[in-house]
């Protein structure tokens, strides 16, 4: 946000942490991230203000990039192979991700400000690669949506789009 501070992954003892370079200066890079597994698929939010990131097989983790402290927000099965990039929504209030049930991805939403999690897809089948349309009226991701991934791979992957509505009440 700053115009010259650059955030990156980079390997520290055989893992990729996060490390911030203030590129105006000579001083040596920091480490931001100090994990035994690897930090990866870095977004950010609207204003910069915070990023979010994917530690090792089971962390979805939330940095703080005014204070550069992360912390962990879900605790799932990531995995380390085959992984969407999370995704803050337009309006920074929710953050997108996949996790694994039963061999397969599903979508899960993560509330920001009550740190609820919504699993908006749980169909049996992968979706993959999430995206928020600009507006965050709808989501885009890929999927076959008749035949599981598991165990030989997709076989005739499609892009889809599905509409996000809010519901106050529980349907009756």
């Amino acid at each position: 946000k700053d115009d010259k501070t650059l955030l990156f992954g980079q390997t520290s003892a055989g893992f990729e942490n996060l490390f911030t370079k203030n590129i105006k200066s000579d001083e040596p890079e920091k480490q931001i991230t100090n994990e035994p597994k690897n930090c990866r698929s870095l977004t950010f939010n609207s204003d910069r203000t915070k990023a979010v990131f994917l530690c090792g097989s089971d962390q979805l983790m939330l940095l703080d990039l005014k204070t550069m402290k992360a912390s962990r927000i879900v605790k799932d099965e990531i995995w380390g192979i085959e992984n969407s990039t999370p995704y803050f929504s337009p309006d920074d209030s929710y953050i997108m991700y996949t996790a694994h049930r039963h061999f397969e991805q599903d979508i899960f939403l993560y509330r920001i400000d009550d740190k609820q999690i919504y699993n908006i897809t749980n169909t049996g089948v992968t979706e993959s690669n999430p995206f928020w349309s600009p507006d965050g009226k709808y989501i885009y991701f890929i999927s076959d949506r008749t035949h599981p991934s598991y165990p030989y791979g997709s076989q005739n992957e499609k892009m889809y789009r599905m509409p996000l509505e809010k519901i106050a009440q529980p349907y009756r």
